[in-house]
């Protein structure tokens, strides 16, 4: 159970052209051969009970501060979070002022002119995105699971969102987190992605997995992506655009593990055997979104001590408003709750 199969078609060169090497993709599409069977997951088994030990409680392989919640590790990995995240360095497009958006006016009723807005990226700063406050309001210990409760709001002003987070032990030793997302207040607008962030030692340095590759995709710029096995180097997760920016998302994640030579490593699972669950997506880079938004150069980067972990729920589209139209409304992040749950294990 769980399992998948795909069938993917190509169309490749047979011989070089003065364009392309002889094997050059040129064409490619994919079949979801999984029979019903294989959509579905085998029940999760419940763990040992938790254990709390001075000022830490064991989650299987996860250790979290009594005090704050948040993780300390996953096994012998250093780990920290996980922390909301609704900010993304903003893109060329999300920067883009061209008088065609799309957040007030509806492309469909103006015959795709939409108005002249605020770019994505003010708005965003303007609200304070950027700079989300976070308060520990509960830290629950159970038998067999721990709840942290987070208050996340904004200075000056009545928006925030509540955060729930579950973790519970498998029988196999891992920890499975489960994360619910309520915004609270008189949200409008969207959010550049909603998800956590989880920051782990600068060794690590080798990425794998199951999902959407082998490059970066986002819900309106998608269709080369497929579904499959990858494998890369962390820094070459991220597209080196001009700018330090947004780059390195990949949706549809089934596991992610990340690895440190010679070192422990971490393993994610995103879990979707529920009604209505969508899997992940995640980005791996060495800077903040806060600190790649605060360079216009590669060179202005702070020097990295840490690899930084997303995991998604969602992400907003990407547009052209750099040069062109607003990102479509069917592809927008609006404000709303999410819920999601992935399981960390130690390697």
């Amino acid at each position: 159970p769980g399992s998948e199969d795909w069938l993917t078609v190509e169309a490749a060169l047979a011989a070089a052209t003065a364009a392309a090497a002889a094997g050059h993709v040129v064409a490619r599409t994919q079949v979801d051969v999984s029979g019903p069977a294989a959509r579905g997951a085998a029940p999760a088994v419940p763990g040992e009970p938790v254990v709390v030990e001075g000022g830490t409680v064991r989650v299987g392989d996860a250790v979290l501060d009594l005090a704050t919640g948040r993780l300390r590790s996953v096994g012998r990995l250093a780990v920290d979070g996980p922390q909301l995240e609704l900010f993304r360095a903003p893109t060329d497009n999300d920067r883009g002022g061209t008088p065609h958006a799309y957040e007030d006016v509806d492309p469909a009723l103006s015959h795709g002119a939409g108005d002249d807005a605020l770019p994505s990226a003010e708005r965003w700063t303007r609200l304070g995105l950027d700079r989300l406050q976070h308060r520990v309001t509960g830290v629950a210990v159970h038998e067999r699971a721990v709840v942290v409760r987070v208050r996340v709001g904004i200075a000056a002003s009545d928006l925030g969102v509540d955060v729930t987070q579950r973790w519970t032990a498998r029988a196999d030793g891992a920890a499975e987190l489960a994360v619910e997302v309520v915004p609270t207040g008189p949200w409008t607008g969207t959010w550049p992605r909603v998800g956590v962030r989880l920051d782990l030692p600068a060794s690590v340095d080798r990425a794998a997995w199951f999902g959407t590759g082998p490059q970066e995709s986002y819900a309106d710029s998608d269709h080369a992506a497929v579904v499959g096995r990858f494998a890369s180097d962390v820094d070459d997760l991220v597209v080196a655009y001009a700018r330090p920016q947004e780059s390195g998302h990949r949706p549809g994640l089934r596991w992610l593990r990340l690895t440190a030579a010679g070192g422990p490593g971490l393993h994610v699972a995103s879990l979707a055997d529920r009604p209505g669950e969508a899997r992940v997506g995640f980005t791996a880079r060495r800077w903040t979104p806060q600190e790649l938004a605060a360079a216009a150069h590669d060179h202005e980067l702070p020097p990295s001590e840490r690899v930084v972990l997303h995991l998604d729920a969602a992400q907003h589209g990407l547009g052209s408003r750099a040069c062109g139209p607003d990102v479509l409304p069917q592809h927008a992040l609006a404000p709303s709750a999410r819920a999601f749950r992935v399981v960390l294990r130690a390697t």
